[in-house]
Parts: structure tokens; C-alpha cells; sequence
């Protein structure tokens, strides 16, 4: 627990002498072990003693609002992320905020935001008028208030809309993490419940039925009955069970996956399950105890903490599992890592092997994807590999997959060494080594194809083609760039690889997207440019946030109030995030993050976005 350690009165054993001022905490941790050499030489000559540093910001911070796992070393946004924002706002936004957005730097951004160790936001702060509008904040002055006095909030503190979030983000880990510094969290239902979900989800019977047996006895809600009675199951006490499932009946309860699981945990009937669109943490541990199959439609919620639990259940059908993999991972809910191992999982016949490209392109499903990656680990010969990953690239753009797919095959891609002889691959693997953030690799590619560019004149079109989005991506220093070249740029995007005209609006839609993706990074894209784009449709139908987001993420950022800034951000991306938003909210977007030092965040959405349009 985060709550300080007691402090013992000191013994008048020495003069009265003057106290500094405490220095302020760095975290909302108990600040009572020695700072200082001095300080521990000083504890070592009185046995028994401690010195106590008195902080009264560290005393308040027992605010269960404040508390996280998060200081500003670890990730997190610092104590006074929300100074200057009114607890009304957060209120209103946070249970909206994007949970489930294939962007991993959305999540990673409300994963921080969440989890911040910070000073809960007070309801009136000075220079700001009490309004529960959340445009309310015009003209508002950031001022450090006075003092830092918990406000009380309403029934559901922001405590339960972080868990909330986290719970929906599918970050059970995360959920665990902030509940275990949570004070006071046996007397609230809310967290008692979050706490019991995690459990199951984790299958730990050891903790959950001794928390589900404290809460039957002073809390007989549905809720704690199933479990009480899926407890008394699994220690074998079936007619005192079936007792608690005849009152469900009773009294109208509608699980037919709940009695299913009971009947088939005392041996009445074999378990089966026929349909559990909509699963409950519950569900999972009774289907895990019961070795029930579970349902081709259990997957059907998107929920990520669902996705990963059938993703991570043994004896599915592989195809479920990897579907399931697959879209966990892209939300950021599963590790690369297992996804991985489900794929060289599968076993293939020698017929299949001998063609994964053919099947690949015609079947395009979970498994043709696992045959592409088995296949191109075993592979020995490198242009045969790089036509596989090629391939394995171009249909995961294709479907909306390709960030995830790049994750897959980083370690593949490593392995190819940069050479003339490969450098038609060097797109689709500069791409993807961009997309993953490995400038490193990339730049060597680079240098290939911008050796190549002066002998050969299709090597010279993939410089063009490559280089504003290695800018994008911090890949090409200043010196490199040219602004100019955004006309070779566009003039590579009006052919494609078997030289058909491309549609001229796709071009003009893919340009508006990169000049402000520059221009929100620093870079200044030339007037001549821009005018250019004047030859297409003066309007476009797109889907933009309420005008009061644009404006409040310009004054949040303006006034340096990030954890504001996140929140608005993420909320104005929404859940398609930032490959289906509007260049010019993009921009938006990141100009605020990086005026509120989070830069790094900033590229890595533009680089989302510019590789999921194909730029």
C-alpha cells in the first residue's frame, strides 16, 4: 500500500532545532527510509530509530483518486498532470475514452494515464468557473492551488473509472497492479468485484473463494451467489450448490452457461456449451475447471481480455485461437511473442508446405497466415524468403493488419542483410522496420536503395517513394531532406508496381495526409505544394470530433496541462484511431502531444497513420 508508515512522536532527546521545509516527494510513495549518507549514518547510531521525513503532500496522498503505480521515472505523467483541470471534465470524458483501439500508442498513452501516480483533480479550480460543460475551460489560467485537500467526489470515484478502463482495455494485469495500492478496497463493492474478476480470469481459486465466501455473508447480490456457488462446486459441496441454483431459477436468473457449467462440474451431464457471445470472467474459470470446449462465437465480443484468454486456452481449434491472437496482439493485449508460437503450432501437410503463397493468397485466413510464417522461418534461400515476407506484408495492408504483421516478422526481417540484390524488397521491409520503430535496421536498407538510386532507375523510384516516410519517422536527418522531393514523391504514387495509373484522388488524399503529418513534426512543407492539392473536390465527407475537443486540447496543450491533453486526444482519435482520422485532427493531435513533451508518442501516431494509408 502507498499509505505512509506512522509516524512515532520524537523523544525530546536533543535541543530544539530549526526544520527546513520538507522537499517535495518525487512520488506518493512513504518517504521514512534515509535520503542521505549522513541520514543513514545518523539511523545507524541510534538502534531502533528511523529518521521520519515529514511530507505533508505524501500524508494527503492517501486520497485513493491519487494513488497508482506509475511516478514520472516509470512512465508515468508526474504528481500534477491534472493541476489545472477540473475533476468534472475527467469525470465525463474518461468512461468514453477509446479502450479497445488497434493503435498501440493509444493504449500505451491511456495505459500511463491510468496508472499515473498524481493528485486527483480538484472540482473548482481558481480561474476556472464551476461548469459541468466540457468546454467550460475558456480563458482559464493554470494556477497551482492552494492547497492539496482531497474534494469529495460522487459515489463512483475516479478510481473505479480507471479500473474500469483497465478493465476494459483488457490490462488485467494492470487492474491487479492498482487494486493491490488501493486503500480501503475491502470495504467497496466496486473494487471487491474488479479484484474477484481478475482472480477468475487468472484462475486462482486459492484467492477468489475466500474473498467470494467474506462478501456472501454481507452481500447476497447475483453476482457473488454464482460464485459463491461455483466455489462450494469446486470444493465438492454439490447439493449445497444445487440448492443455490435452484433459488437462481427461482427467482428468474437467465445463465444458461452458468447452469450448464454447474451440472457438469457435479457430473450430471458432459459439459457443452452452445453459444457464449457475451462472457463473463466467471464463465472462463468455470469452463477452465469443467475442461468445457468453448464456442466458435466466444470471441465474438472483441473484448481483448476475452481474445487473450481463448488466444491462451489449450485444446481449441487452432484457427479460433490464432483468430483470436491475432486481434488480441493488435490491440496490444497479447505479447508478439505468442502469437508467434501459435503459428509454428500448427501442423501442415507436405503439400500445403510446398505452396504457402498460392494458399496464402486464395484462402486469406488465420491459418494461411501461420503456413506464410511457418514457411518463411524454414526457408534457407533469401530471395525465396523475402518473397514470402513480401507476400505476408502486402496481404496483411491489404487487411488492415500490417503494424501487427511487422511485429510478427521483426526478428525475419533482421535477418536479411542489405544488399543490391534485394533491393526491390526494400519497401515493404522498410515499411514495416519503421513501423516497429527500428530506425536502425532501416537506415541500412536506406543506404542500399539510396546507392542503388544512382545506377537504376527503379531503385531511384523507391528512394522517392521511401524517404518522406523515413522523415516522418526520424530516419533522415536534416541535412538529407529536401522538401523538393515531395514532388518525386507524388509522381511515384501516381504508378504502380505493373505501371497502371493510380487514381489521382487516392494521391491527393495520401499527400494531404503527409503534409501535415511534416508539418505537425516541424518540418515546412513548400506553399507550391499545398496549392497543388487545390485540384481536387473542394469538400470530403469524413468523420471530425464536436468543435469543443479541437478547442479544448488547444488550450490544454497551451497551458501545459497533459494529463488533460491525453485524455482530449484520445477521446477526439476515437476508437478507429489514428488511421481513420482526419489529417487535420491528426495534426491537431500532434502538435498538442508534442507541445506537452511527448514527441516520441507524437511520430510514432504519425507513423501509424502514414503506414496504414500505404504512403
Amino acid at each position: 500500500p502507498l499509505a505512509p508508515a506512522p509516524v512515532v512522536p520524537p523523544k525530546p532527546l536533543l535541543p530544539v532545532q530549526s526544520l527546513s521545509p520538507p522537499t517535495a516527494p518525487t512520488s506518493l510513495a512513504p518517504t521514512t527510509a534515509p535520503k542521505s549518507e549522513a541520514g543513514a549514518k545518523d539511523a545507524k547510531s541510534k538502534p531502533g530509530l528511523l529518521p521520519v521525513k515529514f511530507d505533508v503532500e505524501a500524508l494527503d496522498a492517501t486520497d485513493r483518486d491519487s494513488i497508482g503505480t506509475l511516478d514520472d521515472v516509470e512512465g508515468g505523467f508526474g504528481l500534477e498532470m491534472w493541476a489545472g483541470t477540473r475533476r468534472s471534465l475527467v469525470e465525463k470524458l474518461l468512461p468514453g475514452v477509446p479502450a479497445q483501439s488497434s493503435s498501440r500508442i493509444m493504449r500505451g498513452l491511456l495505459r500511463r494515464l491510468l496508472l499515473s501516480i498524481a493528485k486527483a483533480p480538484l472540482a473548482n479550480v481558481p480561474g476556472q468557473a464551476a461548469s459541468n460543460d466540457v468546454a467550460s475551460n475558456e480563458n482559464a489560467e493554470v494556477q497551482t492551488p492552494p492547497t492539496n485537500i482531497p474534494v469529495p467526489g460522487p459515489k463512483k470515484g475516479l478510481i473505479h473509472l480507471r479500473i474500469e478502463r483497465l478493465a476494459a482495455m483488457g490490462d488485467i494485469g494492470a487492474v491487479d497492479a492498482l487494486l493491490k495500492v488501493a486503500p480501503d478496497r475491502e470495504n467497496d463493492q466496486i473494487l471487491l468485484r474488479s479484484e474477484a474478476d481478475v482472480l477468475f480470469y487468472g484462475n486462482d481459486y486459492a484467492r477468489v473463494c475466500p474473498l467470494v465466501a467474506s462478501q456472501i455473508r454481507q452481500v447476497a447480490t447475483v453476482y457473488w451467489r454464482k460464485a459463491f456457488i461455483f466455489c462450494q462446486a469446486l470444493a465438492g459441496e454439490h447439493e449445497r450448490a444445487s440448492l443455490g441454483v435452484t433459488l437462481l431459477e427461482e427467482q428468474g436468473e437467465d445463465d444458461p452457461v452458468f447452469f450448464n457449467l454447474i451440472d457438469a462440474l457435479a457430473g450430471l451431464e458432459k459439459p457443452k456449451i452452445e453459444s457464449m457471445g457475451n462472457p463473463r470472467p466467471l464463465h472462463f474459470a468455470m469452463a477452465r475447471a469443467a475442461k468445457a470446449k468453448l464456442p466458435g462465437d466466444v470471441i465474438s465480443s472483441n473484448h481483448p481480455a476475452v481474445l487473450k484468454t481463448v488466444a491462451r486456452t489449450p485444446g481449441l481449434h487452432p484457427e479460433l485461437r490464432i483468430d483470436a491472437a491475432e486481434r488480441a496482439e493488435a490491440m496490444g493485449a497479447l505479447e508478439t511473442r505468442i502469437l508467434r508460437d501459435l503459428y509454428t503450432s500448427v501442423t501442415f501437410s507436405q503439400e500445403v508446405l510446398e505452396n504457402p503463397l498460392t494458399t496464402a493468397e486464395s484462402e486469406r485466413s488465420p491459418l494461411s497466415r501461420a503456413l506464410l510464417y511457418r514457411k518463411a522461418l524454414v526457408e534457407s534461400i533469401p530471395t525465396a524468403k523475402a518473397g514470402i515476407v513480401s507476400q505476408a506484408l502486402i496481404l496483411a495492408r491489404d487487411g488492415g493488419r500490417f503494424q501487427s504483421t511487422a511485429r510478427v516478422y521483426l526478428d525475419v526481417l533482421r535477418e536479411f542483410k542489405p544488399s543490391r540484390d534485394l533491393v526491390w524488397f526494400a519497401a515493404d521491409v522498410v515499411r514495416a522496420l519503421l513501423a516497429t520503430g527500428d530506425l536502425e535496421t532501416a537506415a541500412k536498407w536506406l543506404d542500399v536503395v539510396r546507392t542503388s538510386a544512382m545506377f537504376d532507375e527503379k531503385s531511384a523510384k523507391l528512394r522517392d517513394e521511401l524517404f518522406p516516410l523515413a522523415r516522418l519517422a526520424g530516419a533522415v536527418s536534416d541535412d538529407d531532406w529536401a522538401p523538393g522531393g515531395l514532388g518525386a514523391w507524388q509522381n511515384s504514387q501516381r504508378r504502380s508496381e505493373n505501371g497502371a495509373v493510380v487514381n489521382e484522388d487516392q494521391v491527393l488524399v495520401r499527400s494531404a495526409l503527409l503534409f501535415n503529418l511534416l508539418e505537425a513534426l516541424g518540418d515546412e512543407v513548400p506553399d507550391q505544394q499545398w496549392e497543388g492539392l487545390l485540384s481536387g473536390p473542394p469538400q470530403r465527407t469524413t468523420v471530425v470530433p464536436r468543435p469543443v475537443f479541437w478547442r479544448n486540447l488547444r488550450n490544454a496543450a497551451v497551458q501545459q496541462r497533459i494529463g488533460e491533453t491525453v485524455l482530449l486526444a484520445l477521446t477526439a482519435l476515437g476508437q478507429a484511431g489514428p488511421t481513420q482520422a482526419d489529417p487535420t485532427l491528426l495534426r491537431t493531435v500532434i502538435e498538442s502531444l508534442r507541445s506537452v513533451g511527448l514527441g516520441d508518442e507524437a511520430r510514432a501516431l504519425a507513423i501509424e497513420a502514414a503506414v496504414a494509408a500505404g504512403i
